[in-house]
């Protein structure tokens, strides 16, 4: 294969990832304008440094983590407001989040390491290295994460054996 192969390979599985970068940036964001420019930024960072990557690391993993990383970045350069702080801190997101008329009901961490494991099916250790943590804080913020779904779980909602 040559350089511009891999490059439209690259390309086309960017492509691909594009649904699943955007849902990840909207739970670190909460917010789709926000989560948009993020994920813009991780697609041209990636395009920047694919002819110097060996192509030995999955991708989503890479993308990911560098969503993660620059989300962390965003929130330091920016000043302290609430919701930043907030969200650094881990604490519980505001209660219902105006651009997808849906509640947020964790807070950005407890949701993306959710998110990882539970939705994108990534190991631990695998969404360990994306959240730049260990696995057992992974693991810990899963426990936090199926504790903070199951209080707001309706006490009246049937619950399904699987």
């Amino acid at each position: 294969m040559d350089a511009r192969s891999n490059s439209s390979d690259m390309k086309r599985d960017l492509v691909a990832l594009l649904p699943r970068l955007r849902r990840f940036a909207l739970v670190l964001t909460q917010n789709t304008a926000r989560a948009d420019e993020l994920v813009s930024k991780v697609c041209e960072h990636a395009l920047l440094k694919a002819p110097f990557q060996d192509g030995e690391d999955r991708l989503d993993l890479r993308l990911f983590g560098a969503t993660c990383t620059l989300w962390r970045t965003d929130i330091r350069k920016k000043k302290p407001s609430c919701e930043s702080a907030a969200a650094l801190r881990g604490a519980t997101a505001a209660p219902a989040s105006a651009a997808s008329g849906m509640p947020v009901a964790l807070s950005a961490e407890l949701a993306a390491a959710f998110l990882l494991c539970a939705v994108e099916g990534l190991s631990y250790r695998e969404a360990a290295a994306v959240m730049a943590t260990t696995e057992d804080s992974i693991a810990e913020t899963l426990l936090a994460a199926r504790r903070e779904l199951a209080i707001l779980m309706p006490i009246n909602a049937e619950r399904k054996a699987r």
